[in-house]
């Protein structure tokens, strides 16, 4: 059949200009049952037996508010365990191109053995759902789940799974007892510099334990707790500086998800001047801390500082080389998350909207510039 021009014209592009990324998409299991499936015994036999598969490491945690109000699904569907539901909310109302997942699945356990057994089985069910069954349309990206109390057993997990075309990077809870940069962790990170994957720390529920200490001891709200994502990123981010971890792993990139991104420059700016006064002391840190952020950690957006002059926040990302290390998130389906980037960031240069939306999520994880139509 011979096409006339006007056919040839009116026919709609195969591929897209991939715009807008979200390195933060929490997928969710339709039930517990869904990832019991997955587990090895014994620890499939213990979930069955009455025993919540969401075990805390001790009784006391804090309660987060829950999920935005509209996120379940229309027939009564946990929020983000409706696929269909999802990519309405996430890709068409959100105008995302590609979501880069984080199940909530792995909180930090007391036994590091059924933590590592939640993590196979968490990374055995994404990669069966959401990045094959639900990705026909290759806009989903997955992140290998870890545990940190057998950070031996993490790296394997890592090993296990480096080679799946969508998993692009691994994810860690950063509530542990030791600070991030200490030879404990050094095994996961070995695992990642090996196979180029980012490592990420995404805060987890809340699970009880050290990393819900502030540095004066613990908070009586959750309202304190949220606003201490950000000391604790701080925390980490100075320990995998000043223990040596990017001379020791030069490939390793480290992102912080969901613990703000403002507070890091004028940190940066401090760590700077200290290294000048007492580098004698740490002589295996080559670098001035801020060429290490630079070259080796990067940031989601979500939950962005937002001061009544938005020109503030602007200038405060420009300082921190935003245009290099900031990557945008919307955190789906919380009830904190950051679902309107109109709104959330008017008044941001076109040139650097750019960079943060998508260009730096694209270069970090290696995904194409396009995507099908």
């Amino acid at each position: 059949m011979v096409q006339t021009l006007g056919e040839v014209g009116r026919q709609q592009p195969t591929e897209v200009k991939v715009r807008l990324v979200d390195v933060d998409v929490h997928p969710q299991p339709r039930s517990d049952a869904e990832v019991i499936e997955y587990l090895d015994e014994p620890w499939r036999r213990y979930a069955r037996s009455g025993q919540l598969i969401r075990v805390r490491s001790t009784s006391s945690n804090y309660s987060a508010p829950g999920k935005r109000a509209d996120s379940w699904g229309p027939n009564g569907e946990l929020p983000g365990s409706d696929p269909a539901f999802l990519e309405r909310q996430v890709f068409s109302d959100s105008g995302v191109d590609f979501a880069v997942l984080l199940p909530m699945t792995v909180d930090p356990r007391a036994n590091p053995t059924h933590e590592a057994a939640m993590a196979k089985a968490t990374n055995r069910w994404l990669a069966d759902t959401w990045l094959s069954k639900y990705n026909a349309h290759g806009r989903y990206w997955g992140s290998i789940s870890v545990g940190g109390g057998d950070p031996v057993t993490a790296g394997r997990e890592i090993e296990e799974w480096a080679g799946h075309p969508h998993m692009v990077q691994a994810v860690l809870s950063p509530y542990t007892v030791e600070p991030l940069g200490r030879l404990t962790y050094h095994p996961i990170y070995e695992a990642a510099n090996r196979h180029s994957l980012p490592v990420v720390y995404h805060v987890a529920t809340r699970s009880a334990g050290m990393g819900l200490m502030s540095s004066v001891g613990f908070a009586s709200y959750y309202f304190e707790h949220h606003v201490g994502y950000a000391p604790l990123a701080a925390a980490h981010l100075t320990s995998l500086i000043f223990e040596g971890v990017f001379e020791k792993f030069p490939n390793l990139k480290i992102v912080f998800v969901e613990g703000g991104c403002a507070w890091a420059t004028p940190l940066v700016w401090r760590m700077d001047r200290q290294w000048e006064a007492l580098r004698s002391e740490v002589p295996h840190v080559k670098r001035r801390p801020s060429e290490y952020v630079r070259d080796h950690v990067r940031f989601s957006t979500q939950p962005i500082e937002e001061p009544d002059d938005r020109s503030h926040i602007v200038r405060a990302l420009e300082w921190g080389h935003a245009d290099e290390i900031l990557m945008f998130a919307t955190d789906y389906p919380h009830w904190d998350g950051d679902y309107l980037p109109k709104q959330v960031f008017r008044g941001f240069p076109k040139p650097l909207l750019e960079k943060i939306m998508c260009e730096n999520a694209i270069k970090l994880y290696g995904m194409p510039s396009t995507r099908r139509a």
